[in-house]
């Protein structure tokens, strides 16, 4: 679709020669081939409006208001994405999913991957690139310096003097870009979701002649994500806010809908992130004409790899055992608390945080991993992968008052090439003082709770012939009466086991379906138990004590992505995915019967976060929408938060727990701030928030007054209401 002529008329005036100083007109810009091969075509200096017009109704507050930014610098910029090869050239390593030998290598085989885009690119991979490849000898005789866009310098580029949506026009369709086919944007035509990247430059360029500027990768710019910042933008080179938690992404993905490829659509990465859908392109310009401004900005930018370690909030005196159990309330034993549904009643919270933030009563070091946190008679324990021996995985187990170690359990855990291979992910079972443990290449283990000596070990993979899925064993073994049930992945028709909890001897095992991530989920009705049991292929109800399907419905999810523990209330079943989003299955009285209730795609797509239930309404951390509030019964949608409680991003992520019976929660985002909030129909209200650990994915366990929260680098216990002063 041709761009209007408004849009037109304005690419002409930017692709116009700039004048120099003097009146003079400048050479005309030419597109550069540097010493790798890549191509750089000539951005003018110039002015545009910024951001989302009214007209545009898919447009987030973030991208609003529109404001007019001008560029003072004309700069060059990739014609393509960084191609796998060029990465490979500079960096002698190529990370990507998409290659013959990633991990998505069989869904791009006997393709020529070379010039397909780098993916799996951190930011600070992206940085180091632009580093190395400007300490290159002929690009430094050329006096040619390499860095990431900015973002306003991305989404100008983008543009390409037009102010339609895309700049292909009004509307976006599957044989323009690649993104998913199914969700194309106003007329575009549908097709199919590839599920891959493509070639560089497969599609059209745009008036500057730039490729693949909607879709392909999320590309990484310059500046720190902040959800407000175009209400306090500089009109000149804006360089983003001074600090941030997540840096800004642009484009959409090969995964995206077509409303997220949009020119003005704003998401957001930590500079750490790993993911499949992550690529870069890189601006060049004279190294005479880097501003300081800019100087100090790249300055600034730590690429190092490593995550920050926040210290502790001074502690003077820290309770003993018995005073921390004293304080009473509930335990935390297992995956999602006492009851598996994100609920605690434990002693009463204050109204708010104080001033000057929560007392940190102890600290530690923790190898990585996403494991959850079981806490359980003073104790607390959790899975971890130690930096040495690498090949290896253990259960440790701490004091809950002091956070010293009581014991720990080791054994062997290879790896390979799991995705997301920092460390294991289930969080621990505790019943009966023994321990019950899931690692990430499937190592099931029965400890006892009080010594950490072995009871028994089953090996999934070896004993059960099981496959590691992409991301790994995940799901948390949970206990129904004399069992230990497992989402397993056991060949034949072992998609499910139950074990004796005492002896890990086998009961019964059901299910052929392919191995997911999802936690089952025990609902009664009367005398009658079942499990809710989610794959990648079908939601069915199971007989715990028999493995007896008593209902099925199928729903496909792309990539295994069944992830969250379903939720069942008010006799609906939800689960919620990624790609497909949220279908709510009713069942019948007796358990054994379901059929479709609703299904929402667009507004209701969850991916790790466990939603919440209260008075028949739900609450679900959406990937594009943030927080969001609907009715169980319908589906209906009654409001968002905006991607306030925890930071906007492709992966969002929370973990929201209700206190008793009120209607507050409590919320560990994915910066590591501790949220109390108040959730209704009416809407989500914050009371307060304060940080109390860095970057963190994991489950956080209450228990005792105090909440125990972990991620790669450290476990922590921050107390929430006084044991002492």
């Amino acid at each position: 679709m041709p761009p209007p002529m408004k849009s037109f008329c304005l690419s002409l005036v930017c692709l116009l020669p700039p004048l120099l100083c003097d009146g003079a007109v400048a050479a005309e810009p030419v597109i550069v081939t540097n010493s790798l091969g890549m191509k750089l075509a000539p951005i003018p200096a110039g002015a545009f409006l910024m951001g989302s017009s009214p007209a545009i109704r898919d447009a987030g507050s973030d991208e609003r208001p529109p404001h007019k930014v001008r560029l003072t610098r004309p700069f060059h910029i990739g014609v393509y994405e960084v191609t796998q090869q060029e990465f490979r050239q500079v960096m002698q390593a190529d990370p990507s999913f998409f290659s013959p030998e990633g991990h998505g290598g069989s869904l791009v085989k006997g393709m020529d991957t070379r010039r397909f885009p780098a993916d799996q690119i951190r930011f600070v991979d992206a940085v180091a690139f632009c580093r190395k490849l400007s300490s290159r000898p002929a690009e430094k005789k050329a006096g040619r310096f390499y860095r990431l866009p900015t973002e306003a310098e991305w989404e100008f580029a983008c543009r390409a003097g037009t102010t339609t949506a895309f700049h292909l026009g009004v509307g976006l369709g599957a044989d323009k870009a690649n993104f998913n086919g199914k969700y194309p944007y106003k007329g575009g035509a549908a097709g199919p979701f590839r599920a891959r990247t493509t070639r560089v430059g497969s599609f059209a360029a745009n008036a500057f002649g730039l490729h693949d500027m909607h879709g392909n990768v999320w590309e990484w710019c310059l500046d720190w994500y902040g959800i407000d910042y175009y209400t306090k933008s500089p009109t000149a080179d804006p360089l983003g806010p001074l600090t941030g938690t997540s840096r800004v992404i642009r484009g959409g993905g090969w995964y995206s809908d077509a409303r997220d490829c949009r020119s003005s659509f704003r998401y957001a990465e930590k500079p750490l992130g790993v993911y499949y859908v992550m690529g870069f392109r890189v601006v060049m310009t004279p190294k005479t004409t880097v501003s300081p401004e800019l100087r100090k900005h790249l300055a600034r930018i730590d690429v190092s790899g490593k995550a920050v370690v926040r210290k502790a909030v001074g502690s003077s005196q820290a309770p003993t055992r018995e005073q921390l159990l004293a304080l009473g309330g509930e335990s935390w034993p297992r995956w999602r608390g006492p009851r598996g549904d994100g609920s605690w009643k434990g002693p009463k919270f204050p109204d708010r945080w104080p001033i000057g933030g929560l007392r940190t009563l102890w600290r530690r070091t923790i190898g990585g991993g996403y494991s959850g946190i079981a806490a359980e008679a003073g104790r607390i324990y959790t899975l971890e992968r130690p930096a040495k021996p690498t090949d290896s995985e253990q259960v440790v187990c701490l004091d809950a008052a002091t956070g010293k170690k009581v014991w720990q359990f080791r054994y062997a855990a290879v790896y390979n090439k799991l995705s997301y291979g920092n460390g294991p992910r289930a969080t621990p079972a505790v019943h009966d003082n023994r321990v019950y443990t899931m690692g990430a290449v499937g190592n099931l283990h029965c400890l006892d709770a009080r010594t950490g000596k072995q009871l028994w070990a089953r090996d999934l993979v070896k004993d059960a012939g099981a496959k590691v899925p992409l991301w790994g064993f995940s799901a948390s073994p949970i206990i129904v009466g004399e069992l230990v049930i497992v989402h397993a992945g056991a060949k034949p028709n072992g998609c499910y086991l139950a074990l004796d909890r005492v002896t890990g001897k086998e009961r019964w095992r059901n299910v052929s379906d392919p191995l997911g991530y999802a936690t089952p989920l025990l609902i009664s009705r009367g005398k009658i138990r079942q499990l809710v049991c989610w794959t990648p292929t079908h939601v069915r109800g199971l007989d715990p004590g028999t493995g007896r399907i008593a209902w099925s419905r199928e729903f496909r999810v792309h990539n295994g992505t069944a992830i969250s523990m379903p939720l069942f209330r008010d006799g609906v079943v939800l689960v919620s995915g990624y790609w497909e989003g949220s279908q709510a299955i009713r069942l019948n009285d007796g358990l054994s019967a379901a059929s479709a209730a609703w299904e929402d795609r667009r507004n209701l797509r969850s991916l790790m976060c466990q939603p919440l239930y209260r008075q028949g309404h739900g609450y679900l951390l959406d990937k594009r929408h943030g927080l969001t509030c609907f009715k169980l019964a319908s589906g209906k949608k009654l409001w968002d938060d905006d991607n306030r409680m925890t930071p906007k991003g492709r992966n969002p992520q929370a973990t929201m727990v209700w206190l008793g019976q009120t209607d507050r929660a409590v919320v560990l985002n994915s910066d590591g701030e501790l949220l109390l909030v108040r959730l209704s129909p009416k809407g989500f209200q914050e009371l307060s928030r304060t940080r109390v650990i860095g970057e963190t994915w994991a489950h956080p366990a209450y228990a005792w007054g105090c909440v125990y929260a972990r991620n790669d680098k450290e476990i922590v216990c921050v107390e929430i209401v006084p044991s002492i002063r």
